[in-house]
């Protein structure tokens, strides 16, 4: 599995420690950002906090709070400038080396992030967003076994921490350790019931595992939230169905994505397979030859498929694949 493409959930955001650092306006809202962020108005909060700046530019606060609205845009090298001079005004700042471990996380300086992170750890260890990104850029530099401690340190802070949750399930997953990280997948989704990667994570981990009948609601709960063409999902789940002996329901599966889809292959590959399997080898090889008609990539995928190696040796098979 690729480490960075389901690790997009951590683009998470939080503004660290901000408690720590006291503000010089008299009109800073923590509340009024906070519904700004919620309805995702990033713009509004931006013009806000400039409009501060203006008459307490010397305010770390104010500023640390305009590169988090940058982060929350994704204007992440323009966001190091205001985190920098909330620094410069209080080199105490917690919170502001933790947003630029974010923005280096963000931007792919894992190192830069890893010093950042541990600024922010020297300068307080009561929050557990510093270790969460410490752990996060030590486990995209594919250093699971120290990340892992580094989300247990968040968890002892804070046990229910959604994201060192999850933080702790992907180094787990990542060391090989599946069954062990299932339940911080789960208890990441009581906060975040519909993230789907957590939910891949728990798929692939019990298909691994053997456990494919546990793959399927998590597969129903992605085809059902997914924004984009579902049908490598739904072929997903008919083959863990096919996996499982419930034949049946995988040619449901099928048969689906045949309905919607009749100009995919994908749905013909897969009606094919199941058909060899149980024992329906002429319409099996059909529909497997219908398949490469459609996607002649198809040919390799069916010669390496261990759950066609009963027709290896059959002469429309091999005329299929060659």
């Amino acid at each position: 599995m690729n480490k960075g493409l389901l690790w997009l959930l951590f683009s998470f955001l939080f503004l660290a420690g901000c408690g720590l650092l006291s503000s010089t306006d008299p009109q800073f809202s923590r509340e009024k950002y906070d519904r700004w962020y919620d309805k995702e108005e990033y713009q509004k909060a931006l013009n806000h906090v400039n409009e501060r700046l203006e008459s307490y530019p010397e305010d770390p606060l104010l500023w640390n709070e305009k590169g988090y609205i940058l982060i929350n845009m994704e204007q992440y090298s323009e966001a190091l400038v205001p985190l920098e001079k909330a620094i410069e005004i209080d080199a105490e700042s917690d919170s502001a080396y933790n947003n630029k471990a974010l923005v280096y996380n963000e931007t792919g300086e894992y190192e830069q992030a890893i010093v950042a992170a541990q600024k922010a750890i020297d300068l307080s260890e009561e929050e557990p967003e510093q270790f969460i990104n410490m752990g996060n850029a030590l486990s995209f530099l594919e250093r699971d076994e120290k990340a892992l401690e580094y989300f247990n340190k968040a968890l002892a802070i804070d046990a229910n921490a959604p994201y060192a949750q999850y933080g702790k399930g992907v180094s787990l997953y990542f060391l090989g350790k599946y069954e062990e990280g299932i339940p911080y997948f789960e208890n990441f989704l009581h906060s975040y019931p519909n993230d789907i990667d957590a939910l891949w994570y728990l798929v692939y981990s019990h298909d691994t595992l053997g456990d494919y009948m546990e793959t399927i609601p998590y597969l129903n709960q992605i085809i059902d939230h997914q924004n984009d063409n579902p049908i490598n999902t739904m072929d997903y789940k008919g083959l863990m169905l096919t996996y499982a002996g419930k034949w049946d329901e995988a040619a449901t599966v099928y048969n689906g994505i045949i309905e919607q889809y009749p100009r995919e292959a994908i749905g013909y590959y897969g009606k094919g397979v199941l058909q060899i399997q149980k024992g329906q080898t002429d319409n099996g090889l059909q529909s497997l030859e219908q398949a490469v008609s459609l996607d002649n990539s198809l040919k390799d995928t069916a010669y390496n498929d261990p759950l066609l190696s009963s027709v290896y040796q059959h002469e429309l098979f091999k005329s299929i694949v060659e």
